[in-house]
């Protein structure tokens, strides 16, 4: 969301209707739960048997594709370390007795690290002057005000108003974007080399594939330019979709059930404000249909598709 989606007039109501929803639930609440979902869906869903979903099913379903898009090169635990032999691996005193108990695949564990260490560099190196080509150092102090309302919620800026008038807007969302990720990414600036070492002794083989793998996911989900790697021309429309899971979430509650058209003239304000790209009802019903075809977003449908 650059600066311009929040700020290019549009009608005289949409700004204030849009800010309203993200004042209500701003982005870092409507984040958290999207983080922790899509993170037990890359991992392949464990424990599922006891694990309670806490979002619609169609943002599960929308998880999946991006699975498979976005986050395709992310490996399985499962399919990276083996372990045979716990006991024996405990008491091996040294990597050729760990041969014995464990099972690496060491182009995955690169894949794994190389992913991790891609989102270190973005937060730490890039971010801010993304922000700055974004427009986000010129913000006045008022519109600051109201953007850190719409990202962090009221309480954290009235908590830290000073934080907010003092630094500049880049500065600001950079730094915490950082602190968000910190406890994660200082993990992975841990583990990274001590993987790195591990594959040197395992073996030569090893060390090129824990390399060949860190290149990939490096490269796998972010380009150069920090930029998302294009999905495919509904990744605008299912992301969007999905952060606005606490409004959609009442809509599939509503009595008499919603309908793709009420879907299609709710997102007309950020239609208008190019929030999200314009989109007819009829493509909007297509992305509502089950999967494959679409995220199974269960809406009562426009009408029903005559048979060819």
């Amino acid at each position: 969301m650059s600066q311009s989606d929040l700020t290019v007039l549009s009608k005289p109501d949409d700004k204030e209707l849009i800010r309203q929803f993200f004042y209500q639930v701003p982005l870092i609440e409507r984040a958290k739960p999207l983080i922790g979902e899509l993170i037990w869906i890359l991992q392949d869903r464990p424990d599922l048997a006891m694990h309670k979903n806490v979002l619609p099913d169609y943002c599960y379903n929308v998880m999946d594709v991006f699975k498979r898009t976005l986050f395709k090169s992310f490996p399985l635990l499962t399919d990276t370390i083996y372990v045979m032999d716990q006991a024996g691996l405990e008491s091996a005193k040294n990597v050729e007795e760990a041969k014995k108990s464990v099972r690496v695949d060491w182009r995955n564990l690169g894949r794994l690290s190389g992913l991790g260490m891609r989102c270190a560099r973005f937060s730490e190196l890039e971010a801010q002057e993304k922000l700055k080509k974004d427009g986000f150092d010129t913000l006045p102090p008022d519109e600051m005000k109201d953007f850190c309302t719409i990202i962090f919620g009221r309480e954290w800026v009235t908590a830290n108003e000073a934080m907010v008038l003092a630094v500049s807007p880049d500065q600001l969302f950079a730094r915490m974007l950082q602190d968000y990720l910190q406890v994660w990414l200082d993990q992975f600036r841990t583990l990274t080399p001590q993987f790195s070492n591990l594959a040197y002794q395992w073996s030569p083989e090893a060390m090129a594939e824990f390399n060949a793998g860190m290149a990939e996911g490096m490269t796998s989900f972010l380009r150069g330019d920090g930029e998302l790697k294009a999905i495919g021309n509904r990744f605008g429309i299912y992301s969007f979709l999905v952060l606005m899971w606490p409004e959609i979430k009442a809509m599939l509650g509503a009595k008499p059930q919603k309908t793709v058209p009420d879907l299609h003239e709710w997102l007309q304000p950020f239609i208008r404000r190019e929030i999200v790209a314009n989109i007819t009802v009829e493509a909007l019903r297509d992305v509502c249909e089950p999967p494959p075809r679409g995220i199974g977003l269960s809406l009562r449908p426009l009408k029903v598709r005559s048979a060819k």
